[in-house]
């Protein structure tokens, strides 16, 4: 009963639209920092496996800070998943910078296509150009970082793409935007935090609707240790040794890629419920608190199942060899 009610939330809320998520592919955009921690690589991971398996199609990824083998080591990614051709952005203003224990190493030992990070394009510009060539209300926006570039998405003027204003065009193509960040029910979480003016602008005035996995759903899902018993070299595998020495680690950006592919149309309704009433609220420091009222279009998810269960699931995902090159 719990899940048809939630079901019925959902549609009133504009959180299900079109075509159910299992008739077709995802289309989505990917925003990661891929700096500090390894949970980002078990999120690219996970959506090449699930786009293996026909359940999203990767318009564009864009990278939200600014440390330069970051770009690198996702592209590095993608080339060992056959899928060198994804279009990566990164910010071109200010945008945060930190150390990562296995970005440089993986973009050295698996070089891919991208060999300069200042070579790619403006992440916001780049996602007018893709968002401007969608149907309306199709794209899934997937963030596991901070927000910096959906900040600049949204404060973007009309140009060559489309003739909307950054929040118009959002409002027109994107359908639901998945955001792993924040603590929930109020707290400070590093991917809100870490820049929290563009957290507290992004969401804020996100004219869609957002479903948040906050800090406390991934958190218990632990993932990583499998990845000592994958055979032959993997950049996956590579990175979790680099940071922890292929020890179990959280899982919050994983949980984002697997909800934005199989839940927005109920599909994982045995693995998390969605909370629908309120809306999150974000400070300028980054902060953040759910408040009961008004109603806007935010949901969170809650945790159903057991969490093993649902590390199990992704972690079979993380340890996939890449599909044979077309």
């Amino acid at each position: 009963m719990r899940t048809l009610f939630f079901a019925v939330l959902l549609i009133l809320s504009g959180f299900i639209a079109g075509e159910a998520a299992g008739d077709q592919p995802v289309p989505v955009i990917f925003d990661t920092d891929m700096m500090g921690d390894v949970d980002d690589v078990g999120a690219v991971a996970v959506l090449h496996a699930l786009e293996d398996q026909g359940d999203l199609q990767t318009l564009a990824m864009g990278m939200s800070g600014k440390n330069p083998w970051s770009p690198l080591c996702l592209d590095s990614l993608n080339c060992y998943f056959n899928r060198p051709n994804i279009p990566i952005g990164m910010p071109k203003g200010p945008a945060l910078n930190k150390p990562s224990r296995y970005a440089q190493t993986v973009a050295t030992e698996f070089p891919g296509k991208l060999t300069e990070a200042d070579k790619l394009p403006d992440a916001a510009i780049l996602y007018r150009k893709i968002l401007a060539k969608q149907p309306d209300r199709s794209v899934v926006m997937i963030s596991v970082g901070q927000l910096t570039n959906f900040r600049n998405l949204l404060k973007t003027k009309p140009d060559e793409y489309s003739p909307l204003s950054g929040a118009e065009l959002v409002k027109k193509k994107v359908k639901t935007w998945v955001c792993m960040g924040g603590k929930i029910p109020e707290g400070r979480e590093a991917n809100l935090v870490n820049d929290g003016p563009a957290a507290a602008y992004a969401i804020n005035n996100w004219p869609t609707p957002v479903v948040f996995s906050g800090f406390e759903i991934g958190f218990k899902i632990m993932t990583g240790a499998k990845l000592r018993g994958l055979k032959g070299k993997s950049p996956v595998r590579r990175a979790y040794q680099l940071y922890n020495g292929l020890n179990n680690r959280q899982s919050w950006d994983q949980t984002a890629v697997l909800y934005a592919a199989r839940g927005l149309d109920g599909g994982l309704s045995d693995y998390w419920d969605l909370e629908t009433e309120g809306y999150m609220h974000v400070n300028p420091d980054g902060s953040n608190v759910w408040r009961k009222s008004p109603n806007k279009p935010h949901a969170y998810l809650v945790q159903k199942t057991d969490p093993k269960k649902i590390a199990a699931a992704i972690e079979e995902m993380m340890m996939r060899k890449p599909r044979p090159a077309k």
